[in-house]
């Protein structure tokens, strides 16, 4: 959703208001695009998003013309590969997506809002009518899904998904309901203005998170090194708070110096960071280790330590080393192992 925001402001702003939108619902065996993604069509014809990089959007793009002529409130085409289906649409992958087909409706200018406003957001939407359930931060909720004990079951698997991300059908006694939670934009704190965190800026950019490289050395932390990335000058514990860095961060540090790297590890261990990863050779990991077990950290509480820091992926030059790191950041996101997809598992 928050890539198409752009496209939908401007049509906002150019007066277009007649949009359907296709949601894939669930994904099964390999696909493309995950579940949550959005396909949006206006009444004049243009487009924005893909269920599928394009093996199924036409078929999608057909589907959503069908909601825009008032044919029906809502369609569910199913694209996969079966005997029947050979010769027809499908997902050159292999997989299958359960797509939900809909109008856009006012609430979700309030998702909109709230997604602009870069604050977390629940959302809910009945696969068998249109109707919604919008959960604010701040526990305010807008709209309904037809039934109060629905309404009441969902908020509460809300509430289990939250801070999110989230993007799942889940089945009720009163029918499916797809449930997501759009969290705050990830934060990927770089201490230490290195060779390697000027590249691994610009990729944390591209990667959605909002970026912050910090650093006591004005020599090292120049504007132009870093551009479009917010700095921080000072030493870790003077410029950052531990309960600033919630579970939505991931804090890189790249000092190699220890008077630098025992502040900042301190500073992310005492923190809700979700992804603390330390630059150095094994020995190095060694010494700051023993350094933080004498200053009162337990064997259980350095674990979440991912020291040395990124995927091994075999790369050694400053943007393969940022690379890695950014890759594993990602994965410990995503909960997922960092490993190698099987052949199978490809697209």
């Amino acid at each position: 959703m928050k890539e198409l925001l752009a496209d939908l402001k401007r049509w906002k702003a150019e007066g277009k208001t007649d949009i359907a939108m296709a949601t894939i619902v669930e994904t099964r065996g390999s696909s493309l695009r995950p579940a949550g993604t959005r396909m949006l069509l206006t009444g004049d014809g243009d487009v924005a998003g893909s269920v599928s990089s394009g093996c199924v959007d036409g078929d999608t793009i057909a589907e959503m013309e069908f909601i825009l002529r008032g044919e029906a409130e809502i369609r569910r085409p199913f694209f996969g590969i079966s005997d029947e289906q050979a010769w027809g649409a499908g997902l050159a992958c292999g997989g299958a997506i359960d797509v939900l087909v809909e109008r856009y409706t006012p609430i979700y200018d309030v998702l909109i809002e709230e997604l602009e406003a870069q604050r977390p957001v629940g959302f809910a939407t009945r696969t068998d009518a249109p109707r919604h359930l919008l959960r604010k931060a701040d526990g305010s909720v807008l709209g309904s899904l037809g039934d109060p004990a629905l309404d009441a079951a969902v908020l509460a698997d809300l509430d289990a998904a939250w801070p999110g991300p989230h993007a799942q059908k889940h089945s009720y006694p009163q029918g499916e309901v797809f449930v997501e939670v759009f969290p705050q934009p990830p934060t990927l704190l770089i201490f230490g203005a290195t060779d390697i965190a000027a590249p691994l800026a610009q990729m944390g950019k591209l990667a959605g998170y909002e970026v912050i490289v910090s650093d006591a050395r004005r020599t090292f932390l120049r504007p132009e090194r870093f551009p479009g990335v917010e700095t921080r000058f000072g030493w870790p514990q003077d410029v950052f708070t531990a309960e600033e860095l919630g579970p939505g961060w991931a804090v890189v540090v790249l000092f190699h110096d220890p008077k630098f790297d025992i502040p900042a590890l301190t500073l992310a261990l005492n923190s809700e960071a979700a992804y603390i990863g330390f630059l150095g050779s094994r020995k190095t990991q060694a010494d700051r280790h023993a350094e933080l077990l004498a200053a009162g950290f337990s064997e259980a509480q350095l674990a979440r330590i991912y020291g040395p820091v990124g995927l091994d992926i075999g790369g050694k030059e400053p943007a393969l080393i940022a690379l890695s790191i950014l890759a594993e950041a990602v994965a410990v996101r995503h909960r997922r192992s960092g490993g190698m997809l099987s052949r199978k598992g490809r697209a």
